[in-house]
């Protein structure tokens, strides 16, 4: 069996392998983020509940249902290489038709601050992990009219909370520790406001298999301002939180309807 060419087979294996769910119980509208999805959403639960959602525990997250939507929230994986992995089956499989992505990233533009979001129009492939099925030029671009729906209802809903809604270029990068100051000095002069190790390599799938994606990163550290990640996690944590719940808000609103 050649697993990179996914025939029936192996779709079917690596499905099951990795969401535990059949080809056929995968909806069409996915929301993906590298993290638990119960622990970046710590109000997950209460928030369905006022949706009226139900929700059925899957091997990597949940499926959320109500009487007439049905989306898959999973985790993904931290991390370039991992996350091309089940990036590559999701954005093979039949059924999906728009991903959502929900993250966190560093910010590096002086315009950005901790808990700002970023909704990219596009990414920087920088992650090096897609070369052998992708070329570095093919495009890795969020889906038009999804991000411009995706970020007017998240604006909705952070609106009063005075952190930055921008929807500025991306990068993606293969590990943490390649983060020098002189790459993110040379990233910030070509345009880059935030970095992350996931986006670009779920554009890029997803322009390639021609599925519908959009990313919100949640910006978490500001390195070039000297606010690295073990800080800023101590930092303005109820912020963050209800920064957390908007972007569900508004994800479920997409997903689900008003």
């Amino acid at each position: 069996m050649v697993y990179g060419e996914l025939g029936r087979d192996a779709l079917k294996w690596a499905t099951e392998s990795v969401f535990g769910l059949k080809q056929s119980q995968i909806p069409a509208r996915v929301v993906i983020s590298p993290f638990r999805i119960e622990v970046f959403f710590d109000d997950f639960f209460t928030v369905l509940k006022e949706y009226g959602a139900s929700h059925q525990e899957t091997k990597t997250g949940f499926m959320v249902e109500t009487k007439d939507q049905r989306v898959l929230f999973c985790r993904g994986a931290i991390g370039a290489s991992m996350f091309a992995d089940i990036g590559h089956v999701l954005c093979n499989s039949r059924n999906v038709e728009e991903v959502i992505f929900i993250g966190t990233g560093g910010g590096i533009s002086q315009d950005v601050k901790t808990a700002d979001i970023n909704v990219p129009s596009s990414c920087l492939r920088l992650d090096k992990v897609l070369e052998i099925m992708l070329p570095p030029e093919a495009p890795a671009k969020a889906d038009p009219d999804l991000a411009k729906e995706v970020q007017g209802l998240v604006g909705e809903e952070v609106k009063g909370l005075e952190i930055g809604l921008h929807d500025d270029l991306h990068a993606t990068v293969p590990f943490l520790l390649c983060e020098t100051k002189p790459f993110l000095v040379d990233l910030l002069n070509r345009g880059v406001l935030s970095v992350d190790m996931e986006l670009s390599v779920l554009y890029a799938l997803a322009n390639h298999f021609q599925k519908k994606a959009v990313g919100i990163i949640r910006i978490e550290d500001l390195p070039l301002q000297g606010l690295p990640i073990w800080k800023t996690r101590e930092e303005k944590l109820t912020l963050k939180g209800k920064v957390h719940t908007g972007i569900l808000r508004a994800v479920l609103r997409f997903v689900l309807g008003d």
